[in-house]
């Protein structure tokens, strides 16, 4: 869980109403987060932005709101989760590739491939089902 206090409130920063901005806020332990920079259209240039999702339904949400959408695109995602390595417990940072669909029982889960080659919400044999994508990374430009 995201938490913030009263006094971090940043309104200046804030889109609009019903839209609160804060200049720090804590994560909770425990849970994995997903970090999707995106950009929308306003005039001829490009606002990019940070949001920051926990609830499985609101990432599938948000893709499903840019997928087709000329003026909002999804810029890069990447999960913050908790891992552990040799008994200790500490966070992993890693980039999104591509996003699946995976249903069972009527409930929709995405399932997060990484650039660390592995599929972040199933164990192997379930990420091995045929799903249906609903993201993938841009590939990106090499520097001239």
């Amino acid at each position: 869980m995201i938490t913030t206090d009263k006094a971090h409130e940043a309104p200046m920063f804030s889109m609009g109403p019903g839209i609160a901005t804060w200049r720090a806020a804590t994560l909770s332990l425990g849970m994995l987060y997903v970090f999707i920079n995106y950009a929308f259209k306003e005039g001829r240039h490009w606002v990019h932005q940070t949001t920051i999702l926990w609830d499985p339904r609101d990432v599938l949400q948000f893709c499903r709101t840019c997928s087709g959408n000329k003026s909002l695109k999804i810029v890069e995602i990447s999960l913050l989760e908790p891992y552990r390595r040799e008994r200790v417990n500490t966070w992993r940072w890693t980039s999104v590739l591509n996003i699946r669909l995976y249903v069972e029982d009527d409930v929709e889960i995405p399932v997060y491939f990484t650039d660390a080659g592995e599929a972040v919400g199933l164990t192997r044999e379930e990420a091995k089902q045929k799903m249906k994508s609903i993201y993938r990374a841009r590939p990106k430009r090499e520097a001239a």
